[in-house]
């Protein structure tokens, strides 16, 4: 049938119409590149780096080596009955049982993911020459083929709905049929059993199952926490292991989960912690289990048979979360939408958590409490005291291998002298007794003195750890583990001790340093355990690298943000854990109460707050003199630029600065989500950065590099040489995708095993993660890439994160929170920090000017860079607050509309801009400086190749685009004018002769 033609007058409305459309879209386009065009651009990411195809997949097929070593040493033999591992060769099937097993669990959801494709299990036993049996793995994949709103993420979903468990019963023989699970045991006498859990960001794990059949029927089971195994993984287990010879539970979840049904279920042999495996880790674990490899990892975390006996329990999860009950109309209960489960609901409250448990988390707990004899009545089917509230200690490991350690040099003797001064080290022998070439790790804790009614203390803690080098059987290594007396310093923000002195304090007494195996099994061998005496309390005014004044900042009337941590100033009378009386302080989820006028005050920053900021005596600062003085030429730095990037108080920083303007400076510091913009006046070209943790680019990105596995598997390994050739590998693949920063990695602590973003993170103790942190952050500024540290503080927990109040005692903050991050600034060289989203107290922690400069930059000596988090909402993550804060980088999300609403004239406010300029540059400039200078001694360097800047595409299309409807108009109108004209001719009468 022919198409009806268009009428004269309908052509020309349809032209109307498209012309003012096709016009609507370009004005459109032209205002998105305004607005947000070096986001898309930095997204498109045109640059080009001087790679070649083949430098680019040597490198990482290297990392994809150290990806699967990483998952070698980090992975945890919890249990190995009748030495079942490792499997004998003569093993070459197996049954793998579990719905996990064909959605395996390679990491957490959020912006600490992995992207791309993932190898799970299955394909690491085909890898390895193991068959499996694919009859139930087929009948897995027909039950489900993927896990619920795995597409959506845990970032646009409730708990309920993203932490749900599948798994087919095995009495149903609907799935399971008879014949089935004859032929799986005619199959193999071994299996594998597969648990999985997966949480991840603005979601905490759920206090109970959310169970979800083929047919997305959704059962709740109120009984059992997300974190327990359900009664269809207990029935599936119990089966397994009644009915096959060897027996092997893989545990591939981002959580600490119970395990006690594991260890208690007859006939299961094995255990193995394994973590979130990545893009390839997971390619180890057949390696693991056939004994090519002998597992080497510890825990960094204590596992309890109940993970409600936690002390920070009753206040963790959505159960333990407070709601302020006049807090209608302050934010977020203002109509604010709760963008972080991607729905359109408002707010209904302002919620609060309150950490009761003080210092008291993990085996900080646990063993205390064994210690006060608060578990003396335990008696159930684990054991008794604490053999039955403890499944597997903090530090805890097994090994294919026995090793003997042996005191060989102590600094310290039993009976010494000590003063705050002593530098405390002692070399142990570690010898491979056994029958397997393997690795040890030596954990070294001490025990300060307590005195009821004083200073709280943990029984022990972690000083120092050593792994060594790959022993075969009858091979020693001497490994020496050092720390200082101040070490064991405890922070007095009361005066508990009453000797009229807060802050850090050596109390007089005995302390007793211990060879652990974890942190509850004491090592025998003799000279294990050494007593020393401090004569007289020493109080330690000051940091021991910077030498800057350390003092209470957040406490009572000294809370230099107005309002006490501790809410003790607020009218909050709340009771912490106190080792004196367990049982008499033991938390209790606090009763939903009102907010007090003066933390409703310090709600929102206001006008009244940016003036009154304001220091008459700041002087005026200098904008756009003339100049030539520039940073950078086609991707490599200048001497001006290197000497800039190696000290941050080089005079010529002033001339530079000047050349700014002050809109340049402000576009600098307001626009930083995924780049940071160039400047022209100073040859600062626009840089790059993107997350995570465990992964170059795993968060919408184009490219991305390696996945590694968690950060709790890295922590697992307990090996600081390791996370430095990750971070290495990290900082390399950033260089090689045209990548300058790195949102990595994540310091926040496991005080809950819920936390919903614990995957990122690596353990319970602050040293640990401290340490391992440390070794990542300076390999990763070797290779000229720099580090946004995650998240300055107290991320602990997801559940409503925005806006979230969070109270503790000052204590609690600077021994467990602030302890890793401190580490990676003294030690690791940290120049780049990212703020959290909750609350210290009453005050946003990115404007928290007690924490980003009070602590960060002047006790801690921090020369660099803090970053927001993802702004969602501009009012609360206020870019004013921010500035004047201390912090210096806005990330105001891909609209790039963030903006300074208050005074923007003052002297002070312009210092405070100059200030934050100079930290951003000083993080680029530093990490491509150091990258220079490390070359120079370095044994094995790293020659960051060349990024050069690529075509603007975004801003050249929609350049093409207007001039070709420019050309179009001009064209037409030509055409147009020539219709009328000929019009006019024609009109002509030819006069008469």
């Amino acid at each position: 049938m022919p198409i009806p033609k268009l009428a004269p007058r309908t052509k020309k409305i349809v032209r109307g119409v498209g012309t003012v459309l096709l016009i609507g879209v370009t004005v459109a386009a032209n205002v998105a590149v305004a607005k947000f065009g070096k986001t898309l651009n930095s997204w498109v990411s045109t640059d080009y780096v001087d790679v070649s195809d083949t430098e680019y997949n040597a490198r990482m097929a290297q990392d994809e080596k150290l990806a699967e070593e990483e998952e070698t040493e980090g992975a945890v033999l919890l249990q190995n009955k009748d030495n079942v591992l490792p499997f004998s060769k003569d093993v070459d099937k197996v049954n793998v049982f579990g719905w996990s097993s064909t959605q395996w669990v390679a990491s957490g959801s959020g912006s600490g993911q992995v992207a791309g494709k993932t190898k799970g299990l299955l394909d690491a036993l085909v890898d390895y020459g193991i068959s499996y049996n694919e009859e139930l793995t087929d009948m897995y994949k027909r039950y489900a083929s993927a896990r619920p709103r795995s597409a959506n993420g845990s970032l646009n979903s409730f708990a309920d709905d993203y932490c749900q468990l599948v798994e087919p019963s095995i009495q149903n023989r609907s799935w399971y049929t008879k014949g089935m699970l004859d032929n799986a045991k005619s199959y193999s006498d071994a299996a594998i059993v597969v648990i999985s859990r997966v949480a991840g960001e603005s979601i905490d794990c759920p206090g109970t199952q959310s169970k979800v059949s083929n047919t997305g029927y959704v059962t709740k089971d109120t009984n059992r926490s997300y974190l327990e195994l359900s009664t269809q993984e207990l029935d599936l287990v119990t089966y397994v292991g009644a009915n096959y010879d060897k027996v092997v539970v893989l545990v591939n979840s981002t959580n600490a989960m119970e395990l006690g049904p594991i260890e208690s279920i007859p006939g299961v042999d094995a255990c193995l912690l394994v973590g979130c495996t990545g893009s390839c880790g997971a390619e180890a674990i057949p390696k693991l289990l056939w004994g090519d490899v002998n597992p080497s990892g510890r825990t960094s975390d204590t596992y309890a048979y109940d993970l409600a006996s936690a002390a920070s329990y009753p206040n963790s999860g959505t159960w333990g979360i407070g709601t302020y009950t006049n807090s209608k109309g302050s934010y977020p209960a203002d109509g604010t939408l709760n963008g972080n489960v991607g729905t359109i609901s408002a707010y209904d409250g302002v919620s609060y958590y309150d950490y009761q448990e003080g210092i008291y988390v993990g085996y900080r707990w646990y063993e205390t409490a064994d210690e006060e004899g608060f578990w003396d009545g335990v008696d159930n089917e684990y054991g008794t005291g604490y053999d039955g509230v403890v499944q597997y200690p903090f530090g805890y490991g097994l090994s294919y291998t026995d090793f003997s350690w042996e005191v060989v040099d102590a600094s310290i003797e039993d009976g010494d002298t000590i003063s705050e001064d002593s530098q405390i080290s002692v070399t142990v022998r570690v010898t491979n007794t056994g029958q397997n070439a393997g690795k040890d790790v030596v954990e070294l804790y001490y025990t300060a003195p307590y005195y009821t009614g004083g200073i709280q203390k943990s029984s022990v803690e972690l000083a120092a750890f050593a792994k060594t080098k790959l022993l075969v059987p009858g091979e020693s290594q001497d490994v020496t583990l050092t720390f200082s007396a101040r070490d064991m310093a405890s922070y007095d923000c009361y005066d508990a001790n009453k000797d009229g002195f807060k802050g850090y304090e050596l109390d007089a007494g005995t302390y007793t340093i211990s060879l652990r195996h974890d942190a509850h099994t004491p090592d025998e061998t003799e000279g294990s355990t050494i007593s020393v005496e401090l004569p007289r309390t020493a109080e330690l005014t000051t940091d021991a690298t910077t030498g800057a004044t350390v003092e209470n900042r957040f406490t009572g009337d000294a809370a230099e943000d107005g309002v006490s941590i501790d809410g003790s100033n607020a009218g909050y009378p709340l009771t912490w854990l106190d080792r004196a009386s367990f049982t008499a302080t033991y938390p209790k989820k606090t009763a939903n109460r009102s907010m007090n006028t003066a933390v409703m005050e310090k709600n929102l920053y206001h006008a009244e707050d940016a003036e009154a900021a304001i220091e008459s005596t700041d002087a005026t600062v200098k904008y756009g003199a003339s100049g030539t003085k520039a940073l950078g030429s086609d991707g490599s730095l200048t001497e001006l630029g290197y000497a800039l990037g190696l000290d941050y108080g080089n005079p010529q920083w002033e001339s530079l600065l000047n050349q700014m303007s002050q809109a340049e400076q402000e576009d600098l510091v307001l626009h930083g989500y995924s780049n940071t913009a160039d400047v022209a006046s100073i040859g600062k070209p626009q840089t790059k950065e993107v997350d995570g943790p465990s992964q170059v680019g795993s968060f919408n990105q184009l490219k991305y590099g390696t996945g590694f596995s968690n950060g709790t598997v890295l922590a697992q390994t307990w090996n600081t040489e390791l996370a430095g050739r990750i971070g290495e590998a990290l900082g390399a693949e950033a260089a090689y995708i045209g990548v300058d920063g790195i949102y990595a990695p994540s310091a926040n602590l496991h005080r809950s095993a819920f936390g919903g973003r614990n995957y990122e993170y690596l353990s319970e103790d602050p040293l640990l993660t401290g340490k391992m942190a440390a070794a990542e952050v300076k390999a990763i500024k070797n290779t000229g890439t720099y580090c946004f540290v995650k998240h300055l503080i107290c991320n602990d927990q997801d559940t409503m994160r925005d806006g979230l109040y969070e109270w503790m005692t000052e204590q609690t903050l600077r021994e467990l929170y602030l302890e890793p991050f401190r580490i990676l600034v003294e030690e690791g060289g940290a120049t780049g920090m990212m703020s959290s989203y909750n609350r210290i107290g009453a005050v946003w922690a990115g404007g928290s000017k007690a924490l980003l400069t009070g602590v960060l930059r002047n006790e801690w000596g921090f020369k660099g860079a803090v970053i927001t988090d993802y702004a969602d909402h501009h009012t609360y993550m206020n870019a004013d607050q921010m500035l004047r804060a201390g912090g210096d980088l806005y990330m105001d999300g891909i609209m790039r509309d963030g903006a300074f609403v208050y005074e923007t004239t003052s002297a002070t406010f312009q210092q405070d801009l100059r200030r934050a300029a100079k930290d951003v540059l000083y993080v680029w400039l530093n990490a491509r400086a150091q990258n220079l200078q490390y070359n120079e001694t370095a044994e094995k360097t790293f020659v960051r190749p060349i990024k050069h800047a690529g075509i603007p595409i975004i801003s050249i299309a929609v350049g093409a685009l207007d001039a070709a409807i420019l050309t179009g108009a001009v064209a037409g109108g030509w055409r147009k004018l020539k219709r009328k004209h000929k019009g006019q001719e024609s009109m002509i009468e030819t006069p008469s002769e």
